[in-house]
């Protein structure tokens, strides 16, 4: 429990707040006190997560759904708001303890009290799925034990709030170790997933430990797909229905009635370990200490929820929603606007006079070599628009310098967008720049396209101006999985993941893994941040592994594997992706295989054309990036020349209206699942390190053919 911090609304609804229980992505959890004086934990949902219709509508039906769950372990809804700008839903709040550090402070469960957990917990999912609901985070940490039994919190808020990117097929929601093997993968899950979870609780609380280990998330999850749990020290008692709970395959696991009558009646008497009541009563008692609540957002009145300030920015997502209407009613402007533009010479005028000009901003570092080369890409496409007779407008570029940070990125796209003239904003900056620069596009309703940058955080950028004109990691690494798929076939591949930046590495390794995006036999080496990689390269050696694939972000750790491996003596097939190229990973890495987001245009039968007039007009071969900025401008372009007069406000409308082919990739947006992406056909592009430099290889979809 922390206190409310200053930019904090004092009420919201008719509730006053108290004290910040916690805080996400989605939100923050307050308490709260109820115009009847009864403490409440008060969920607020960020507003620009609620900015998709598609969002409201699906917490309004759960939140009814939720309101019908009367049972004797279920936390009542006692208020909601789904049409507040900023969503919130209230419940009566427990005091009490987490499971998780009722086990961690006092270690594993007797038998008799893991009988009345199991049949509490068993009782509401019964009840809760028989809702409609499925949970689909039972974990330690959703359970509160308070006095009387357990209560099982949070469960379809989840669902309704977790957005389309968060519950669709193929994303992965619920905490790792505890969620079930389909929910791992990303599938539709069930009733029997909520099973699984309850088998590792009590497992959990029986061992003290997690069933599926500790270490990194994509262990974790592939042991939850791949391996057995471990069950040492598991009762007797319990063992054959805790295995049977966390069966791989859902039709495998009991029902809850069966587990209704394995665990039989809530026993009181037997419920909460030794030292544990006196814990609950502890924390029961904090909050009869807390003073009345004050008031933090300065205001003479009352705050209400349409008083709240505004939250953080959005977080920034790669599978970009439309906006509902974006996409729609738009065509007649560009045909009407192509009539009047249309009859324009190639003199560059119209019959009255110069022709309109569009302003293309380009964001970046001046002294980032990256930059240079998207800078001349985009003057290229510009250049080829200007000459084109019958062009609608003229495309101007203006440079704004943001030097790299993160602050400096946000103030140049202020200058960017402050100007109505731009009509667009062609972001070249990298991972540490990109997503600070999504707000303020947004706020300002231009259209951001990402050349380069591949941050988890533009992971699904919702209700933005956004658009990202390259896959995020969290694609998984295309080119170097088909390189092994179609041309090494090997029988067992080790990966080995680099937990230094376990979040930018870690949809690489599920890819691979608990996707299975790899034929053979697939072995997963973590390596903790500052440790060497001389005994896992010995390992890899000694098995005679087929083929290595190294996820890690740093050059400098790339560079010290691929010492150890050849130290090692391995001298079989290895593979990275792009973030480990670097001076001293290119000295040690002769023969490996990297996967890259961009082509070398000099080699690729699509980029001829570029390579040769980037050639003719600056003396030199297009460097990394170049084609991207290229097909991002000209991409640009093809949307202006639809957008019509109003190109600013309907430019990304017209973007997102039919698939598009440049020269490095085809950008498409699904209307069906609600995101916008560049596909991988080329997209994605193989090298091969030879005599220390990267060597182009192929596209990703020619490789093996």
């Amino acid at each position: 429990m922390d206190r409310l911090l200053p930019s904090d609304p004092s009420a919201i609804g008719e509730y006053r707040l108290a004290a910040r229980l916690g805080a996400g992505g989605m939100g923050v959890v307050y308490l709260a006190r109820s115009p009847r004086g009864t403490w409440c934990a008060l969920k607020s949902i960020r507003a620009e997560h609620a900015d998709d219709p598609g969002f409201r509508a699906r917490f309004r039906r759960e939140t009814q759904l939720a309101e019908r769950l009367g049972g004797r372990w279920t936390v009542p809804v006692v208020a909601a708001d789904a049409e507040a700008r900023s969503p919130w839903l209230a419940t009566a709040y427990v005091p009490g303890p987490s499971l998780a550090e009722a086990v961690a402070r006092y270690g594993p469960w007797p038998v008799a009290h893991l009988r009345s957990l199991g049949a509490a917990l068993a009782e509401t999912l019964e009840e809760v799925h028989a809702c409609g609901l499925v949970h689909r985070d039972v974990k330690p940490g959703n359970i509160l034990l308070a006095a009387d039994g357990p209560r099982l919190i949070d469960f379809g808020i989840a669902r309704a709030v977790g957005v389309t990117a968060l519950t669709t097929d193929g994303s992965v929601i619920g905490s790792p170790g505890y969620l079930s093997p389909e929910q791992a993968r990303g599938r539709t899950v069930g009733p029997p997933s909520d099973v699984f979870s309850l088998g590792c609780v009590l497992a959990h609380a029986a061992t003290g430990r997690p069933v599926f280990g500790h270490g990194g998330v994509a262990g974790v999850l592939y042991r939850t797909v791949h391996e057995e749990p471990d069950l040492e020290g598991l009762p007797e008692a319990l063992d054959g229905i805790v295995r049977r709970c966390l069966a791989k395959e859902p039709e495998e696991r009991p029902s809850v009635g069966e587990l209704r009558d394995f665990f039989g009646e809530f026993d009181g008497r037997t419920w909460l370990p030794e030292g544990l009541p006196a814990l609950v009563a502890a924390r029961a008692g904090r909050v009869l200490d807390l003073p009345v609540p004050q008031g933090t957002v300065l205001d003479a009145s009352p705050v209400t929820a349409e008083a709240e300030t505004p939250e953080a920015a959005p977080t920034p997502r790669r599978r970009v929603l439309a906006m509902g209407g974006a996409v729609l009613g738009v065509g007649t402007i560009g045909v009407g606007s192509w009539w009047r533009w249309g009859r324009s010479g190639p003199s560059g005028t119209t019959g009255s006079g110069p022709l309109p000009r569009r302003v293309v901003g380009l964001l970046g570092d001046k002294s980032d070599p990256a930059f240079t080369a998207q800078e001349r890409g985009a003057r290229i496409a510009i250049g080829e628009h200007n000459a084109r007779t019958g062009r609608a407008f003229d495309l101007v570029l203006r440079i704004a310098d943001g030097g790299g940070t993160a602050k400096g990125a946000v103030a140049a796209v202020g200058r960017l967008v402050a100007d109505p003239e731009v009509a667009v904003v062609v972001d070249a900056g990298d991972n540490a720049t990109a997503p600070a620069v999504v707000q303020p596009c947004t706020q300002a309703g231009v259209t951001h396209l990402v050349v380069r940058a591949d941050t988890n955080e533009l992971d699904t950028v919702n209700v933005t101006s956004t658009l990202l004109m390259r896959p995020t990691r969290t694609a998984g690494p295309p080119a170097i999985v088909r390189y092994l798929n179609r041309v090494v076939k090997p029988g067992r591949t080790a990966v080995v993941h680099d937990l230094t930046d376990t979040e930018a590495t870690l949809p690489t390794v599920r890819s691979v893994t608990v996707y299975q995006k790899l034929t053979g036999e697939v072995g997963v080496e973590e390596v903790a941040e500052g440790r060497g990689f001389d005994a896992v390269a010995r390992r890899i050696a000694d098995r005679g592994d087929d083929a290595v694939l190294f996820a890690g972000a740093r050059p400098d750790r790339a560079a010290a594997f691929a010492r150890a491996l050849r130290r090692a003596g391995y001298r079989g097939p290895c593979v990275t992706d792009e973030h480990a190229l670097g001076a001293r990973f290119l000295t040690e890495a002769e023969g490996w295989m990297v996967g890259t987001g961009y082509t070398d245009a000099t080699a690729d039968p699509r980029g001829k054309t570029f390579a040769k007039a980037h050639r003719d007009r600056y003396g030199t071969a297009p460097a990394p990036w170049a084609a991207e900025a290229y097909d991002t401008v000209r991409f640009a372009a093809h949307g202006l020349t639809a957008a019509g007069d109003e190109a600013r406000a309907t430019l990304r409308s017209e973007l997102l209206r039919k698939p598009w082919q440049g020269i490095t990739r085809r950008v498409s947006y699904d209307a069906d699942g609600g995101f916008f992406e560049a596909l991988d056909d080329p997209g994605w592009f193989l090298y091969r390190v030879t005599d220390g430099s990267p060597r182009f290889v192929s596209a990703a979809d020619d490789i093996g053919h």
